[in-house]
């Protein structure tokens, strides 16, 4: 027998000094509740999807509930049909309910991302060092302007998962490639296909032809996709940068409107003078504003969303986002991650981004003499970002973002088993400074199961990849590049190398 094929020694340090025992209760009865989410009852499950009055009570859970009047407890929520009907200890359902032992995880509102742009889905990770001119570039001055309807359908399905497998169960999906209204249908069904909650916010294109049929078109959309606010889809407008028709048009016809908003901006006290700045407003990033543009803001209600990785990523503005220019005006932010061009959608990843940056920003200033630096942001806080200020962003805060009684159920399991997650001696420190996407175990949207067992179901993610890797392949064919895993931005140009469109307003507007 060599070396290498002994069995490996114990240490006399893995034993409990004093041959005292393992406290095997708690962890026994956590294993238990991972096994018992298995296929059965998944079947079970899925075989009563259809009966709006199905029962659901998941079980002696630690449940975050986002609701200062609900508090925080070890309990139950119990599901009827879409709704959360009741949280709280022991609660009964009768024989008739399905249960699910939570007793192994944190339950938790699904996550928000309140601005992501989804239809870049196959270009994920192709090219993780470009400044915001280099995005342009490559997406709406390059591979932007060969999409195929069929194009959008993949990026929106695979980013769309991809949130969904991360514990993110609402997204506005600011889609600005809507080149033909054959575009605009496809994206959306690759949204219902998903089985996500997203708010469709349909855009022009930035670069390259397109039909012009927007924003009217967005009429006809309404009345094919979105007959009903009771669905898991809604609609409103993505306006790039202010143009004062657009918003005349989204004001008569009643739709709320995103835009990306920064210091390149300076027409808001004319918007505002103008009777456009309502209620309806969505400003993303909103990066270097002067303090009477937030005010504006503030006093005409409008919600925003930070950008953190984004921002620090793409040049934009400060590598600090504005948490504390909303939060001093009362105005609970949400939390966004833009676009997987350069790094994954991961909404933990994103708080624990926030959370260290804050960190360093208040000790920067206590460090620098400030005299009343800000007061360092706590995991609940920025906890409450990604789902209350996220649920506000997408004008659902009276559907989503709690889990308070008489709102859908969409409702994340985080797993406390795994390494990284135990022993969960501080709940929110867990959510935001130690989780990851790896960790969420069963993801429901509207009473519906999305990920079971840490696996995202009723998917041929098979075929999906497949779809991902076709489409991305006829982009690349389409401007001439040959695939290369190793070059900078994911390719290199052929001997017929198509150029990308001359730069966008956008791009112009944003560089100046």
């Amino acid at each position: 027998m060599t070396s290498n094929d002994a069995a490996p020694q114990v240490s006399i340090y893995s034993q409990v000094p004093g041959g005292g025992s393992l406290p095997s209760g708690r962890t026994n009865t956590r294993r238990r509740a991972t096994v018992t989410r298995d296929a059965a009852q998944l079947a079970a499950l899925e075989r009563s999807a259809a009966d709006d009055n199905r029962v659901i009570v998941i079980k002696g859970g630690t449940v975050v509930t986002g609701d200062p009047a609900l508090g925080n407890f070890v309990g139950d929520v119990l599901i009827r049909g879409s709704k959360i009907v009741e949280v709280g200890a022991d609660l009964q359902a009768g024989g008739d309910a399905i249960v699910v032992d939570a007793s192994d995880s944190i339950v938790i509102p699904g996550l928000i991302d309140a601005h992501l742009h989804a239809w870049e889905g196959q270009l994920r990770g192709i090219a993780p060092g470009v400044d915001f001119p280099g995005y342009m570039n490559l997406t709406h001055e390059g591979f932007a302007p060969f999409y195929r309807a069929h194009d959008n359908y993949v990026g929106n399905l695979t980013t769309s998962l991809v949130a969904l497998d991360a514990g993110v169960t609402t997204i506005i999906d600011n889609s600005h490639n809507s080149r033909t209204p054959e575009h605009s249908n496809a994206a959306v069904e690759a949204l219902r296909d998903a089985g996500i909650r997203a708010v469709h916010a349909s855009g022009a294109p930035q670069a390259g032809d397109w039909a012009q049929h927007w924003p009217n078109d967005v009429l006809r959309l309404r009345d094919e996709y979105f007959a009903t606010d009771d669905q898991l889809l809604t609609l409103r407008l993505f306006d790039a940068f202010p143009v004062p028709d657009v918003w005349a048009f989204a004001k008569e016809h009643g739709f709320w409107v995103s835009s990306e908003w920064g210091n390149y901006i300076t027409s808001l006290p004319e918007l505002h003078k103008a009777g456009l700045l309502t209620p309806q407003h969505t400003f993303n990033h909103c990066f270097g504003l002067p303090d009477s543009d937030w005010d504006l803001i503030r006093d005409a209600g409008l919600t925003v969303n930070l950008c953190t990785r984004s921002d620090a990523n793409f040049g934009l503005g400060p590598a600090f986002p504005p948490v504390y220019e909303a939060l001093e005006r009362g105005i609970v932010p949400g939390l966004s991650q833009d676009a997987e061009l350069s790094y994954g959608v991961d909404p933990f990843v994103e708080m624990q981004t926030l959370l260290t940056l804050s960190r360093s920003h208040v000790f920067d200033q206590i460090n620098s003499g400030v005299e009343n630096p800000d007061t360092q942001l706590t995991p609940e806080q920025i906890f409450s970002f990604a789902t209350v200020g996220g649920a506000r962003n997408a004008n659902l805060a009276d559907k989503v973002g709690t889990l308070t009684p008489g709102k859908e159920a969409d409702i994340v399991l985080l797993r406390t088993t795994d390494l990284n997650t135990g022993p969960g001696t501080n709940v929110f420190a867990t959510l935001v400074g130690f989780a990851t996407a790896r960790n969420v175990d069963t993801v429901i949207v509207g009473g519906q199961v999305r990920k079971w067992a840490g696996s995202l179901v009723g998917q041929d993610l098979t075929k999906v990849r497949d779809l991902v890797d076709e489409s991305l392949g006829y982009l690349f064919d389409s401007r001439g590049l040959i695939a290369d895993a190793f070059a900078e931005k994911g390719f290199r140009e052929g001997e017929n190398a198509v150029s990308a469109q001359p730069a966008s307003a956008l791009t112009a507007l944003v560089e100046d």
